[in-house]
């Protein structure tokens, strides 16, 4: 069986772990993937706490196996978000779900509490010096993000630079790899490496059971990694100083055409998209926001981000996550055999 130490301490048979892809990751997703022998991530994005007590009892509703839940920490520094990331955490840590998965903050204040209630934490790190960082404040792994990684992109690092750096540094703290991750080949690569482990988020985006726009998907599906654009200040209305990768669209292509104008002098800004809807209402989006295309967007999908790695180059079908899964354990096995 593939496996890993921090599989056996989880209680996952498989080292493949789904992103938390916000409001794209929900728990028919997480479900599937954990369900498959993986460890599927429940993304939180605007969420309050009691829809996210909900969305966590969905997942055991549909699995009993292990599964994790995505907390994005960069709101604690935003005086008016910090109460809504504080909730989403002590909602995690009351349900005691089996892993809390942080990224783009500091985990050491919630270290303790989730160990104390049996919650295993994670912590996606964009350098060397945030991993050992991470593993000092006493968390159970690190997710080394490579900077190939799409959606919000801390690390300025290739993956397979990345990675061996943090084993290095963090050992005896297991380490996941993240970002660029295309198929069994390069798992096995990342295993051999010293990685305990996968997260996978582009993969998963064209799966059956996410919960994102089906043009999306598609669109996923008939790109390569020539077609994603790393920017730092492109899709910031909502999350400002946090470079990303998207798919290639009108939105970047304008501002591209106009000098690449500093926020605030962009074609079309203050303008809208669309609108999204969720089952707590209806939001305009503006254009340069940052959001997730789910099946509740109504607009142009031109100009909204498409979050992806540059690992769509290996995304060539729309497929059930259990599937996926599956299939990666086949070819990570076959690149393992001598």
């Amino acid at each position: 069986m593939l496996t890993t130490p921090f599989c056996r301490e989880l209680g996952i048979e498989h080292p493949i772990f789904s992103v938390g892809f916000a409001r794209g990751a929900r728990p028919e997703l997480a479900a599937a993937v954990s369900n498959a022998g993986g460890c599927g991530v429940l993304g939180c994005g605007p969420i309050g706490g009691d829809y996210l007590r909900e969305e966590i009892a969905q997942v055991r509703a549909l699995t009993d196996r292990p599964f994790g839940v995505n907390v994005i920490i960069a709101g604690l520094a935003v005086p008016e978000a910090a109460p809504m990331v504080e909730e989403r955490i002590r909602v995690c840590l009351e349900e005691r779900v089996p892993a809390l998965v942080l990224f783009w903050g500091d985990p050491a204040p919630f270290v303790e509490d989730a160990h104390r209630a049996g919650t295993r934490i994670l912590v996606q790190v964009g350098s060397v010096d945030e991993a050992r960082a991470a593993a000092d404040a006493g968390v159970d792994a690190v997710i080394a993000q490579g900077s190939e990684a799409g959606g919000h992109v801390k690390s300025r690092t290739p993956i397979w630079e990345m990675l061996p750096a943090c084993v290095a540094a963090v050992d005896p703290v297991p380490v996941l790899a993240s970002g660029g991750i295309r198929d069994g080949a390069d798992i096995a690569k990342a295993l051999t490496l010293g990685a305990q482990g996968v997260s996978l988020g582009t993969r998963f985006v064209a799966s059956t059971e996410a919960y994102i726009h089906e043009e999306y998907k598609r669109r996923v599906v008939a790109s390569t990694a020539e077609d994603t654009v790393y920017t730092e200040d492109l899709f910031d209305v909502g999350w400002p100083d946090a470079p990303h990768r998207a798919l290639r669209g009108k939105t970047c292509e304008e501002w591209e055409a106009a000098g690449r104008p500093p926020s605030g002098e962009r074609p079309g800004e203050g303008t809208t998209v669309g609108t999204l809807a969720e089952p707590w209402g209806t939001t305009e989006i503006p254009r340069y926001g940052v959001f997730m295309t789910t099946p509740g967007f109504d607009g142009d999908l031109d100009y909204a981000p498409l979050w992806a790695g540059e690992s769509v180059s290996a995304v060539r079908e729309i497929q059930p996550a259990g599937e996926i899964v599956r299939e990666l354990v086949a070819e990570t096995e076959a690149a393992l055999r001598p």
